[in-house]
């Protein structure tokens, strides 16, 4: 007896079910490698959050430890850079707003107290405390006298980190960052949304230049000067006469702004998130997700740290940064 046929139609089941498993197959095989990918980006760009003080504002890297300025606690944090586990907690005066690093000793400006503390970064203790103009904003070291941006007496005053000894400088109005470009200290007139160029040396006002609308933060890339324009939602950036080049739109309210393995980076104050700009074109290449109110930003030679006012947090975010482009 010859063996039975198959019916037309059971091949043709058959035949579809074996199409469909091979189907099935290949996007399995297709969404494990869309998945594999989308954890590749992921471990290339990783944020991880560490709780802190109150309000923090100010963060800067020593070489060895990671250091935050909480402003409604009265006080700086010290930070492992590995894990973010605290080292040490240590007094401050009210407001603390911005942190100085000068190869030994962590320099702090206490917004209500007029003054600005030295302290010794190995341990913390106290070192000395000096008098300055009123509500000083901002602090720079430019490798021999720390300056200090006295908000309300719109000045600047020039420390000499030996002994205090110090002279101060007319400025705009409410000075409240500071950027040193080897020979001249660049000054972010908040309220006057200007910028002044001041020598180094010996305090010389070089020329005032219009920024945008409420300038917060400042840096220099070895080349320009970059400005964050806190209510332009974006950041100026001057050549070294004070001309403008160009101006780059960010996301809201940027504030904090540092030059940082090759780019600008700008901290958002509005819109939780730090913008990666490449000099060479102008353009912002990546945006991170941070906490809330993100001003203060450091790095520590592999991670950018980021602090969350508004989040009592730091964020450490490792990105997969390749060179600028040519």
């Amino acid at each position: 007896m010859k063996p039975k046929a198959l019916p037309t139609c059971g091949a043709s089941q058959l035949l579809s079910s074996l199409v469909a498993a091979i189907m099935m197959s290949i996007v399995c095989y297709a969404q494990a490698q869309s998945d594999g990918a989308r954890q590749s980006q992921a471990s290339a760009t990783q944020k991880t959050e560490f709780q802190v003080g109150r309000n923090p504002d100010a963060i800067i890297f020593d070489g060895t430890n990671i250091w935050v300025a909480n402003q409604l606690g009265d006080n700086v944090m010290k930070l492992s850079p590995s894990d973010g586990s605290h080292l040490g907690t240590f007094p401050t005066g009210q407001k603390p707003v911005a942190l100085a690093y000068d190869g030994e000793n962590i320099w702090v400006a206490n917004k209500f107290s007029n003054n600005v503390m030295k302290l010794r970064a190995s341990d913390g203790s106290l070192v000395d405390t000096i008098k300055v103009g009123r509500s000083p904003e901002a602090l720079l070291f430019d490798g021999s006298s720390v300056w200090v941006a006295n908000g309300e007496d719109s000045s600047v005053t020039k420390l000499r980190i030996t002994d205090g000894a110090n002279c101060t400088f007319r400025v705009g109005t409410r000075p409240v960052a500071l950027a040193f470009d080897g020979n001249h200290i660049w000054v972010a007139n908040n309220n006057s949304g200007s910028v002044t160029k001041l020598r180094a040396d010996d305090g010389t006002n070089v020329g005032t230049f219009s920024a945008g609308r409420e300038p917060t933060g400042i840096a220099f890339d070895g080349t320009n000067i970059w400005v964050a324009n806190f209510y332009s939602k974006s950041v100026t950036r001057f050549t070294g006469d004070g001309s403008v080049k160009d101006k780059i739109a960010v996301e809201d309210g940027p504030a904090g702004i540092a030059f940082i393995n090759g780019y600008v980076i700008v901290a958002n104050y509005g819109s939780r998130s730090v913008s990666q700009i490449d000099p060479q074109t102008g353009k912002v290449v990546k945006t991170f997700a941070v906490g809330r109110s993100p001003v203060g930003l450091a790095f520590d030679g592999s991670h950018i740290w980021v602090a969350n006012g508004g989040s009592n947090s730091v964020s450490k975010i490792r990105a997969s940064v390749s060179n600028p482009t040519p």
